[in-house]
C-alpha cells in the first residue's frame, strides 16, 4: 500500500520527541509598582514539577531587582532600578534546560486623582488644585495635551497653573497626574469644562480633605462617613465614583444639583446610515462616563415612561433624535416634553401616529400613540388619590381612569400629522417633526376627560388641547411621581412621598405645573429618600444595566466607547435601547413573586437563568474584560497583600459603603482564604460583593 514518504518522518520525529521539551509558562507578565507584590504561578507539565524561581538570572533575586520566593512571590524593589524591565524566570527542577519566563516592568506609585477645583474654569490663565493620593515629588498634572506648571504641596494634594484656550471654550478637557520620569505612570482622569461664566482664580482655601488612599476599618455593617453622599449618588447617578462623593461632600446635596442641573449636555452624535451597533455602544459609554450624570439618570427613567424602541426603529435616525429630546427636556418641563415626543416623527413611526387619518369607510383612526399617552405617558389605567393611591367605587373596585371610547375619541383629536415631505400622506423621513394636513385631521367636536374640544380646530390646535388636557387631569402628578421615584429611588414609595412629589410636579413653587427640575430635587431630597437605615421592601433591584455601571464606576472605570456589550445585556433581557414593548425591558405593575404587596418591576427580568448570566459576565469583566470597559483592580490585589481583613475592608467601602453585616464579612473570610494569591483573593472578594442582595439591591 502506498503511503507518504514523509508520514514516517513525522511518526519518528514524534516518538523521539522527549517530554521534557515540552515548555514551561509562567503567570503573568505585566506591570508592578516599586515595593509592591506579584504572585506568580508556573504551568509545569514535567514530573516532579518543581522549579527554582529566579530574577534576571538570580535564583530568588536581590534587592535591586527585586526578590522572590520558593512560591513565587515577587516583590518588587523599593526604588527603580536603571533598566526597570526584569525577567522573571521559573526553572525545571528535573530538567535544568527546561524553564520559563515573564516580563515584568517596574513603575512607580501610580498616583490617585479624585478630584480638581475649580472644576469649571474660563478661557486663559488658571490654577487648579488637585487632590489625590500616591502624589510623588516626580508628580506632574496634564490638562489635555498640556503640561502644566506643578507644584506638590503634599502627597495628597497639587497645585498646577497653565493656560485654557479661546478654542476650548464649552468643551471638557481631561486632567491627569503622571508620576514622571522612569516607570511613569498616569492616574485617573478628572474632567474639568471650560465655560465662560466661569471663576478666573481658584478658591482661596482648598476643598475638603480628600479620601485617604486605603480607606479606614468601618465598624460592620454600621457604614462610613461616605455612606449618606454615596447613597444619594446611588440614586441621582449610573454609580458612585471616590471623586463624586468627595465632590458631594465638599459642596452639599443642594449645591451639587444646582451645579450639576447648571452642567451643559454632554452630547449625543448621530453615526446615520445604518450603524445601529454604534447608537448602542455610545449609549452604554455615555451613561457610565458622561459627567452630567443626574441628566443622564433622568433621561434614562424618562426613556422608561416614553418608549421609543430599536426593536422597531432600527436605524439612529429613528432613536437618536428621541434620545437628544428626553436629554434635552430632562430638567425641563413636562407639558413641553409630552408636545416634542407626541409630534416626532419618531414616535410617529414607533407607535404610528405618523399618517393617521380621519375615518373612511371602514378604516378608523390609528389608536396606538392615543391608548399610550393616556396609559404609559400621563394618568395611568386607573384613577389616583393625589397620593398615588387607588379610588376604589363603593363596592371596594379600583375606578378606572378611562374606557374604550376615551381611547376613541383621543385618536381622533390627533389625526391629521405626516412626515416631512411635499406630499398629504408622506414616505418616512427623520429630518424633523411631524408636519400637519388638516385635510386628513378629523374636524368634528371632541368630549373626553371632562374636556371638550370644539368641531371645525385643525390638527394643531387639537393635538395641543389633548396634550394640555391630559397633562392637567389629576392623575399625572402622582403617576409620574410614582414612575420616577420608583425609577430613581425605591420601587414602594410610601403614600406621603408620593403626595409630596406630586405636589413639586402641580406646583414648583413659582406656580409653574410639570417643572421636572423641581420634580427631581423633590424625589431626591425627600426624608424618605435620605433615610439611611433601609426599611422593610425599601430600596429597588438594579436592572443588569445600572448594576453594571454601578460596578465599574466604584472600580474607577467605566464603559469603553466602542464595546460590544450590547448582546450580552440583551441575553439578560436588557439590551440596550432594545425594550420588547411599550411597558419597557419589565412592567411597571411586575410585583415581588414571594410577596405580592411589594412593587419590584426589575425582577421581572431577574429570573435564575438571567441571574447567572450576569455574574457571568461580572467574572469575565473583572478578569480583564477586553477592550469592554475600564476598570481598576489592583487597590484590592494591594490591599488583600495586607490582609483578609484589609481586603474586606476595602471592598465592604468602595461596593456596599461599609454596610457589609459581620456574617456576610465572615462568609467572605473564608472564600477569600481559599484563594492562592491576592489577585485571586481580591477577585473573589469582589466578585461575590458585587452580586450579593446588598450590591445588588440599590438600598
Amino acid at each position: 500500500m502506498w503511503r507518504a514518504p514523509w508520514l514516517g518522518l513525522i511518526v519518528a520525529t514524534l516518538v523521539q520527541q522527549p517530554a521534557w521539551s515540552q515548555t514551561i509558562t509562567v503567570y503573568s507578565s505585566g506591570s508592578i509598582a516599586v515595593g509592591a507584590s506579584r504572585q506568580l504561578s508556573a504551568y509545569v507539565p514535567l514530573s516532579p514539577n518543581g522549579v527554582i524561581w529566579s530574577v534576571n538570572g538570580v535564583p530568588g533575586g536581590d534587592a535591586l531587582h527585586g526578590t522572590i520566593s520558593s512560591a513565587g512571590l515577587y516583590r518588587a524593589p523599593a526604588a527603580l532600578p536603571g533598566v526597570n524591565a526584569v525577567e522573571v524566570r521559573a526553572t525545571s527542577v528535573a530538567k535544568p534546560g527546561v524553564f520559563g519566563a515573564a516580563t515584568l516592568t517596574i513603575t512607580q506609585v501610580q498616583p490617585r486623582l479624585w478630584n480638581a477645583s475649580p472644576s469649571t474654569i474660563a478661557p486663559g490663565a488658571f490654577t487648579l488644585t488637585l487632590n489625590g493620593a500616591n502624589f510623588g515629588d516626580s508628580a506632574v498634572a496634564w490638562f489635555g495635551n498640556q503640561k502644566l506648571a506643578t507644584t506638590r504641596l503634599s502627597a495628597t494634594q497639587l497645585r498646577a497653573s497653565g493656560t485654557a484656550t479661546a478654542a476650548q471654550l464649552g468643551s471638557q478637557v481631561s486632567v491627569l497626574v503622571e508620576a514622571a520620569g522612569p516607570g511613569a505612570v498616569l492616574s485617573e482622569t478628572v474632567n474639568v469644562r471650560i465655560s465662560q461664566t466661569a471663576p478666573t482664580t481658584p478658591p482661596t482655601t482648598p476643598p475638603t480633605t480628600p479620601p485617604p488612599a486605603e480607606p479606614p476599618t468601618p465598624a460592620p455593617g454600621q457604614g462610613t462617613a461616605n455612606l449618606a453622599a454615596a447613597r444619594f449618588l446611588e440614586q441621582a447617578t449610573f454609580g458612585p465614583t471616590p471623586a463624586e462623593v468627595q465632590r458631594l461632600r465638599q459642596l452639599g446635596i443642594p449645591a451639587w444639583l444646582d451645579e450639576q442641573f447648571a452642567m451643559p449636555e454632554t452630547a449625543i452624535p448621530n453615526p446615520g446610515g445604518q450603524a445601529s451597533g454604534e447608537v448602542r455602544q455610545q449609549y452604554l459609554h455615555r451613561l457610565s462616563g458622561a459627567p452630567d450624570q443626574l441628566r443622564q439618570r433622568v433621561a434614562h427613567a424618562l426613556g422608561q415612561l416614553l418608549v421609543i424602541s430599536m426593536n422597531k426603529n432600527i436605524y439612529p435616525d429613528e432613536i437618536v433624535p428621541h434620545l437628544r429630546t428626553l436629554s434635552r427636556h430632562a430638567f425641563g418641563n413636562y407639558r413641553t416634553l409630552l408636545g416634542e415626543v407626541a409630534t416626532s416623527s419618531q414616535m410617529g413611526k414607533y407607535l404610528d401616529l405618523a399618517n393617521s387619518t380621519r375615518p373612511s369607510g371602514m378604516r378608523g383612526a390609528n389608536e396606538n400613540f392615543a391608548r399610550e399617552l393616556l396609559q404609559l405617558f400621563t394618568i395611568g389605567l386607573l384613577r389616583l388619590n393625589p397620593d398615588g393611591s387607588v379610588q376604589l367605587d363603593g363596592a371596594g373596585r379600583p375606578i378606572p381612569a378611562y374606557d374604550q371610547g376615551t381611547i376613541q375619541q383621543v385618536a381622533l383629536a390627533l389625526t391629521g400629522w405626516t412626515y416631512i415631505g411635499s406630499g398629504n400622506s408622506n414616505w418616512e423621513n427623520f429630518a424633523g417633526p411631524l408636519v400637519v394636513r388638516d385635510m386628513h385631521h378629523d374636524l368634528r367636536a371632541k368630549s373626553f376627560l371632562g374636556c371638550q374640544l370644539p368641531a371645525g380646530q385643525g390638527a394643531q390646535a387639537d393635538m395641543e388641547a389633548t396634550l394640555d388636557c391630559a397633562f392637567n387631569h389629576p392623575n399625572t402628578p402622582p403617576f409620574v411621581a410614582t414612575r420616577l421615584i420608583r425609577s430613581l429611588v425605591k420601587s414602594n414609595p410610601s403614600p406621603a412621598y408620593v403626595r409630596r412629589v406630586a405636589a413639586a410636579f402641580e406646583n414648583n413653587g413659582s406656580g409653574r405645573r410639570g417643572d421636572l427640575r423641581a420634580v427631581v430635587r423633590a424625589v431626591l431630597t425627600d426624608a424618605e429618600a435620605r433615610q439611611d437605615a433601609p426599611a422593610s421592601g425599601g430600596g429597588r433591584l438594579r436592572e443588569p444595566l445600572l448594576h453594571l455601571t454601578t460596578l465599574l464606576r466604584a472600580l474607577g472605570g467605566g464603559i469603553a466607547p466602542g464595546n460590544q456589550l450590547s448582546w450580552e445585556l440583551g441575553r439578560m433581557s436588557q439590551a440596550p435601547l432594545t425594550p420588547p414593548s411599550v411597558f419597557g425591558h419589565y412592567s411597571p405593575l411586575f410585583r415581588l413573586p414571594a410577596d405580592p404587596s411589594l412593587h419590584a418591576p426589575e425582577f421581572q427580568i431577574y429570573t435564575p437563568t438571567e441571574a447567572v448570566l450576569r455574574g457571568n459576565l461580572f467574572w469575565r469583566l473583572l478578569n480583564g474584560g477586553g477592550t469592554d470597559v475600564q476598570l481598576d483592580i489592583m487597590p484590592f490585589v494591594a490591599a488583600a497583600g495586607s490582609g483578609t481583613t484589609a481586603l474586606i475592608d476595602r471592598v465592604d467601602q468602595a461596593l456596599l459603603w461599609g454596610r457589609m453585616p459581620a456574617a456576610m464579612r465572615q462568609s467572605l473570610a473564608s472564600a477569600v482564604a481559599a484563594q492562592p494569591d491576592a489577585r485571586q483573593r481580591a477577585l473573589t472578594a469582589l466578585y461575590l460583593t458585587a452580586l450579593s442582595g446588598l450590591h445588588a439591591v440599590q438600598h
